[in-house]
């Protein structure tokens, strides 16, 4: 090849290069900044969420990597006002167990992706809260009743009904 000055353009592209990769890389760090989980993601998964902020359905493929114990969340379009871009009504675990959220997370037409994946982390834990304090209040483990029982036991996520026997046992 005899291109004139085909040495400095490439130098100088290469500088672009590492210009634009130095930018890239202080924007994810600055998104793990404001939402802690996504420092469980690699570089290409952030991209491609941040790229898909306003498709919550292809957001919520990552939530395994984010979040343990999580595989998606249920994810509802029908019916929705037209500020609505979807509604987040329950997580699913990795086993298939579905636990309704005890309120729904709407996202709005240009919610930024880490205000609702944010909310959906505050409705999570608050949540497994209140079913732990009811699981709680209605244990029947110490009963001799086993329909009774296997009711209550039923009633709950597996992970609330567990922690609330070793609550009620331990006092």
């Amino acid at each position: 090849l005899n291109i004139e000055n085909l040495q400095r353009t490439l130098e100088r592209l290469s500088n672009l290069m590492n210009v634009i990769q130095k930018a890239l890389g202080d924007y994810l760090e600055k998104q793990r900044r404001e939402f802690s989980r996504f420092y469980f993601l690699g570089d290409d998964d952030l991209l491609e969420i941040m790229g898909n902020a306003s498709e919550p359905g292809k957001v919520l493929g990552h939530l395994s990597k984010m979040f343990a114990g999580i595989a998606s969340a249920r994810l509802s379009t029908d019916e929705l006002s037209e500020d609505t871009l979807a509604i987040l009504d329950a997580m699913v675990s990795k086993d298939g167990e579905i636990v309704p959220f005890s309120e729904p997370i709407k996202i709005l037409h240009g919610m930024g992706v880490k205000e609702w994946l944010k909310a959906m982390e505050s409705n999570m834990k608050n949540t497994l809260a209140l079913l732990l304090e009811q699981a709680v209040s209605e244990d029947k483990a110490d009963t001799a009743d086993k329909e009774a029982f296997v009711q209550w036991a039923t009633k709950f996520p597996a992970q609330i009904m567990i922690l609330s026997c070793q609550i009620n046992w331990s006092m």
